[in-house]
């Protein structure tokens, strides 16, 4: 009945890639400031302007789609993370949302701090020639 043969589960390979301990440090940081960011436009959906709520759920998109190309080794994801933790921070100031704002603002610029840790550090894989890799997409 089923089209496809029944393989043993034993067969597969976890997809692993070797981290550095500071870029695991700094994606662990990622998460937990993403997760704060879902959570306060959980809570305060209904007080937040649509300005307010496009900004925080760009942020929440960005940071996730940044944080997969971190984890899957991608040449220019460490690049690209500078500048957005300081466009993103001052895009939030700069729209008025308050004390969310300079916590986030405070918590960009300790990611900043880890992330100069975290280049430092070799983490891209060889390259690799596929036409749909995340650097050759642009």
């Amino acid at each position: 009945m089923c089209p496809y043969r029944i393989i043993s589960v034993s067969k597969f390979r976890q997809y692993h890639p070797k981290l550095h301990r500071a870029v695991k440090r700094y994606s662990v940081m990622q998460h937990l400031i993403m997760l704060g960011v879902m959570l306060y436009l959980l809570l305060n959906i209904n007080n937040l302007s649509t300005k307010h709520q496009i900004i925080a759920v760009a942020t929440v998109i960005v940071m996730g789609i940044q944080n997969g190309f971190i984890l899957s080794k991608a040449k220019v994801a460490l690049a690209v993370e500078g500048p957005r933790l300081l466009v993103f921070p001052l895009l939030w100031i700069a729209s008025g949302m308050g004390t969310a704002a300079f916590l986030y603002s405070a918590c960009s610029l300790a990611s900043l701090l880890v992330l100069a840790n975290a280049v430092r550090f070799k983490n891209h894989r060889p390259p690799l020639d596929l036409s749909n890799e995340p650097e050759h997409l642009a």
